[in-house]
């Protein structure tokens, strides 16, 4: 090889090194914007940014060390469900009661979104209502409902493990019962962009 030519090389390469570095970071910062998308849309900039930034909210929280406390309740059959029985799989833990006009709105949402997800082992929804009883709840879901609803009517898990005063308020907590996230207030939980979220905790 000339000298010219190994010039040449040695100028190609000067210039081309920065440009396949700063677009191997542009395509890593568009890759954790993409997975960060989805939790963005769900809470919102200003909540998103100040959670990230390790910001208390009284609206939600964003987190990865926090283990959820252990519970068991019953469902609409008298059947038992224990939060430590379902380790390995994401859960949707929504708290809700038939006196929240949000609450009522949003659940046509879940049921949804309980049908997309229910053909997924690792994720399971679970709503708790501070209701009395299945008679109380039963007019505002469908009649052909799956939806897993556990009764709560003295609050002990909703407010005394977890809490919660205001409804709906929802929780994800990973395969290892991890509270990773909790958002306060009613959203459209058959959204694609609910999914996606759901899917970054799988």
């Amino acid at each position: 090889m000339k000298q010219g030519e190994i010039g040449a090389a040695i100028l190609t390469a000067l210039v081309a090194l920065p440009l396949v570095f700063v677009f191997a970071r542009a395509v890593a910062d568009g890759e954790v914007r993409r997975q960060r998308a989805p939790l963005r849309a769900m809470l919102g900039d200003a909540t998103y940014d100040a959670l990230e930034k390790g910001e208390g909210s009284a609206q939600s929280y964003l987190g990865n060390d926090r283990r959820a406390p252990d519970f068991e309740l019953r469902d609409r059959h008298g059947s038992p469900w224990r939060l430590s029985d379902h380790r390995g799989k994401v859960i949707i833990l929504n708290f809700w009661t038939i006196t929240c006009g949000p609450c009522v709105e949003e659940m046509p949402s879940f049921e949804a979104l309980d049908a997309m997800v229910r053909e997924r082992d690792d994720v399971e929804l679970v709503t708790v209502t501070t209701d009395r009883d299945w008679a109380t709840v039963a007019s505002v879901l469908s009649p052909r409902t799956r939806l897993r609803v556990l009764f709560d009517s003295e609050r002990n898990v909703v407010t005394g493990k977890f809490g919660t005063r205001l409804f709906p308020e929802t929780w994800i907590i990973d395969k290892d019962g991890i509270i990773r996230l909790r958002i306060d207030g009613a959203r459209d939980w058959a959204s694609p962009i609910a999914l996606d979220m759901i899917d970054a905790y799988r």
